[in-house]
């Protein structure tokens, strides 16, 4: 089973991307043009690097997808990192709110043995109209299949 973010998100996604990055590029071509004055050039060099890492940290959450099955539970992205681990080692799974606020958004947090807590990229609720409307029953499928795994690794003897 594989999850990305829902048709919303990914349109979000796309226009920050763009927005962010051609910000940066509008920035660096007012930098390569000509005379400034040195406050905003220190703007400009600034703006350009965080406008940048922003843009590409949006476009990653698009191609980033989690996936599982019986055996393990991995996850992907755009920068080419992938983390992958093995029903049996992970303790726990759980639906959490991010922070204390009441808008916050739900995540699925995936407690591994050895390495501590992840929250997965891609199955997060967001509160109101970009919220994905299967995040329930993605967060619940995930969660069975972990207790299956977990079970079945329990009734083997092993642990």
């Amino acid at each position: 089973m594989t999850h990305r973010l829902p048709p919303a998100q990914l349109r979000r996604q796309w226009i920050f991307s763009t927005l962010f990055l051609a910000g940066a590029g509008y920035l660096l071509y007012l930098v390569l043009r000509g005379p400034m004055t040195d406050r905003t050039t220190l703007v400009a060099g600034l703006c350009i690097p965080m406008l940048t890492i922003g843009g590409i940290a949006q476009l990653n959450a698009v191609f980033t997808s989690v996936s599982f099955d019986q055996r393990e539970l991995w996850w992907t992205g755009l920068l080419g990192f992938r983390k992958r681990f093995a029903w049996a080692d992970v303790t726990n799974v759980e639906v959490v709110k991010k922070s204390d606020r009441a808008n916050a958004p739900e995540i699925v947090r995936v407690t591994h043995r050895v390495r501590g807590a992840y929250d997965l990229p891609v199955l997060f609720g967001l509160p109101g109209s970009w919220r994905d409307p299967a995040f329930e029953a993605k967060a619940a499928h995930l969660i069975a299949t972990w207790r299956a795994a977990t079970a079945a690794v329990t009734a083997d003897g092993r642990s």
